[in-house]
């Protein structure tokens, strides 16, 4: 079973969806409402005591506003509610991803045939000041706790401010940039296993490199990031500053965007992408952000396979043009 949670396009940050990889989901038929239920109308999690709804369009949950429907969707009220859904994916072999704010996904036009579950409710999503550390839900917002710890005079954390995206896709894509990343002040992490036990995992338990972490076996639940003491004016000029010079660097005015590679070591994907001469290119209703070559941009009318097209094709130029092989950004499912 895999878990990853990917979902941020922020300045070469990594943020997003979780991942549990379970065999095949069982065959749905939709019903004549377009809901996809079981036989005789039901659904594998009815007995859970789980709101659990079928064929919710994934559009909705995705910046990007593309792709097919999700067989199943739930947002778990509790970490209990989360564990039965799990264990009943395990049981079944339904396929499970757990999505952040969606900022960097893109879902094929064919949908996710399994559960897609959001951690969205109030369990998840707590904020909790315990100097000199932050206590964080996997479903809380980066740029609240970012605020939070900022408020506080606790630093660490300031330079993740223009990182959209959940705290749980911050974990496993270890998000960072410039000012460094947030493995660094994580002290342990509360995670979920394939067969719905939670533990905590610390020490050398973790382990975080550049865009990466080994929380991909794992749903993440909470963290707590160590930070130090520090003036709330200062941390807040800081802050503000990387504010304005990250949002400089991102497409502005729509939010159908997406950053399409990671930056190599020694070099920024734009630049690449602009020697390459790629900044112009497109597929159907897909296109390189011209201003900021390392995003793509979904048109009215876009589809999943354009953006897909596009960015192969772009990936393709610059391995012809400059024999440098980009590694995607976009999690593409």
């Amino acid at each position: 079973m895999r878990h990853n949670f990917r979902d941020g396009p922020s300045g070469g940050r990594e943020l997003g969806s979780q991942e549990l990889a379970m065999h095949q989901a069982p065959k749905t038929k939709p019903t004549a409402g377009g809901t996809a239920a079981g036989v005789g109308g039901s659904t594998p999690f009815d007995d859970l005591g789980v709101a659990v709804s079928c064929r919710e369009p994934l559009a909705h949950h995705t910046w990007l506003g593309l792709g097919g429907d999700a067989g199943y969707f739930c947002e778990p009220v509790d970490i209990a509610a989360l564990g039965r859904v799990v264990r009943r994916c395990g049981e079944r072999g339904i396929p499970l991803r757990v999505i952040g704010g969606g900022s960097n996904i893109l879902v094929p036009a064919a949908g996710y045939p399994g559960m897609i579950v959001r951690l969205s409710a109030a369990a998840f999503c707590g904020i909790s000041v315990q100097r000199p550390a932050i206590v964080a839900g996997a479903g809380a917002k980066l740029v609240h706790v970012v605020s939070a710890a900022v408020q506080a005079g606790l630093a660490g954390l300031e330079t993740l401010v223009d990182v959209p995206g959940t705290v749980g896709g911050a974990l496993v894509g270890n998000a960072g940039g410039h000012g460094g990343d947030i493995g660094a002040c994580v002290r342990s992490v509360t995670v979920m296993l394939p067969d719905g036990t939670v533990e905590l995992r610390e020490g050398s338990r973790l382990a975080f490199e550049s865009r990466w972490s080994n929380l991909d076996d794992c749903i993440v639940i909470d963290c707590r990031l160590e930070l130090d003491e520090e003036s709330p004016e200062q941390l807040t000029k800081r802050m503000q500053k990387q504010w304005i010079v990250g949002r400089s660097q991102q497409p502005s005015g729509t939010r159908a965007v997406a950053m399409m590679f990671k930056d190599p070591l020694g070099s920024t994907a734009e630049s690449l992408i602009m020697q390459a001469g790629a900044r112009d290119m497109r597929a159907g209703e897909a296109a390189v952000y011209a201003a900021h070559a390392n995003y793509v941009v979904a048109g009215p009318g876009c589809t999943s396979d354009d953006v897909r097209t596009l960015v192969e094709a772009v990936r393709g130029r610059v391995r012809d043009q400059l024999g440098v092989e980009l590694t995607p950004q976009i999690d593409v499912w």
